[in-house]
């Protein structure tokens, strides 16, 4: 039986899942399916056509469980499409939302953050990045009437923390439009809120506005190799933690997300000196948070990966189920977290607020050696140290 017919004797799920694995293999520049089917069996009965399925899926598999390896990996040169960015978009009731989390249940333990929509798409080409997928790729939307809508907004019971940093990065304009200085405006008449701004810019002329101390900034950092090869058009960890470093000179609470890390070849190494880059560059005293969290892609998500065709080796990952997404079996969470974490000084640790970002309760305790009971329990220990830091520390 040729491969097409035997292709053809399938059912339509295993031909569905195939196609699927295909796009994969095809981003990674790995086997054909070709290649993977078995040539040393007969194949003449639906029997035997599914025995052969099923050889190709572990075999598959068994490639994503290995760690990516980057050694001769070559992504291409990142082109993008010609943005267009929208400067006065209005805004629209629905610009604030809260975290991606699960809704309903506790399956990962929840920071309770809400979300600010204050400019919508990015202008970097993160492989693994969802904003892509959320929004026309063409065009780049500013909120302007930011502090307007702000000025009318009330807040539901409970809100402290707000992120500008779900829908696009909060800094690559810095106040080219305004919006620090609406953000600005609305920290001061809410105190009791953390405003959060999160990057991978190395941008830094707006450290030198008079923000409030309410108003943190937070850089995403990650493996050199990861930020060179997935992170495109992004700034370099060298020049994200020079940008870090001027705000904290300015009295500005900055913070990190080491998210997502990504298991691959020689990845011990990189995270060890990315931690080294960090705690020699600053004082815990003014770092306020460190976040950790692996690869997660939800369906949408990977189907605008697959459908773009860029080489990445980002979906080279188990794809195991996790809370409505798919990621890295829990022992591998457990493996790179608990490194990463060790990797920090005691002075850090004690300083320091380090969480799990979106990731299964079980991995708290042996990987950060702390656990909470619910959300409602963490939510409430990060609101108070956070409150600490910028009320007695900064």
């Amino acid at each position: 039986m040729l491969f097409a017919d035997t292709i053809e004797a399938l059912t339509f799920q295993q031909r569905r899942i195939l196609r699927e694995h295909e796009m994969d293999l095809s981003l990674w520049g790995g086997p054909t399916l070709k290649d993977l089917w078995p040539t040393d069996c007969v194949l003449s009965s639906k029997k035997d056509v599914n025995r052969a399925y099923e050889a190709v899926i572990k075999k598959i598999n068994a490639l994503r469980s290995e760690c990516a390896d980057y050694t001769n990996f070559d992504s291409g040169e990142y082109k993008r499409e010609e943005i267009s960015i929208v400067p006065d978009f209005p805004a629209a009731q629905k610009i604030m939302g809260r975290c991606p989390c699960p809704k309903e249940g506790e399956l990962t333990r929840c920071c309770n953050l809400r979300t600010l929509d204050a400019v919508q798409q990015c202008a970097y080409g993160c492989a693994y990045c969802s904003i892509q997928s959320f929004y026309s790729k063409n065009n780049i939307k500013v909120v302007g009437n930011l502090e307007s809508y702000l000025d009318n907004l009330v807040l539901e019971e409970g809100v402290w923390h707000i992120g500008t940093g779900q829908s696009s990065d909060s800094l690559i304009f810095g106040d080219d439009y305004g919006t620090l200085t609406a953000l600005s405006s609305f920290a001061l008449k809410h105190p009791e809120v953390v405003i959060e701004l999160k990057t991978k810019s190395s941008r830094s002329d707006w450290v030198s506005m008079d923000l409030p101390e309410n108003i943190i900034a937070t850089w995403s950092i990650n493996a050199k190799t990861i930020v060179e090869k997935e992170e495109h058009l992004t700034s370099s960890v060298e020049k994200r933690m020079e940008s870090a470093i001027k705000a904290s000179e300015h009295g500005i609470l900055v913070g990190f997300h080491v998210h997502p890390m990504v298991y691959f070849k020689g990845w011990k190494e990189e995270y060890a000196s990315l931690v080294k880059l960090l705690t020699s560059s600053l004082d815990p005293d003014k770092v306020v948070m460190i976040g950790l969290g692996t690869l997660t892609f939800t369906k949408q998500n990977l189907r605008v990966l697959r459908e773009g065709g860029r080489k990445t080796l980002v979906t080279k990952i188990p794809l195991t189920p996790a809370a409505g997404k798919y990621s890295y079996p829990l022992e591998t969470k457990k493996e790179m977290f608990s490194y990463l974490y060790s990797l920090f000084p005691v002075e850090w640790k004690e300083k320091v607020f380090f969480y799990l970002c979106m990731e299964d309760p079980s991995l708290w305790k042996p990987c950060l050696g702390r656990e909470y009971g619910c959300n409602k329990e963490f939510d409430s220990d990060m609101k108070r140290h956070y409150l600490y830091k910028i009320n007695e520390v900064r």
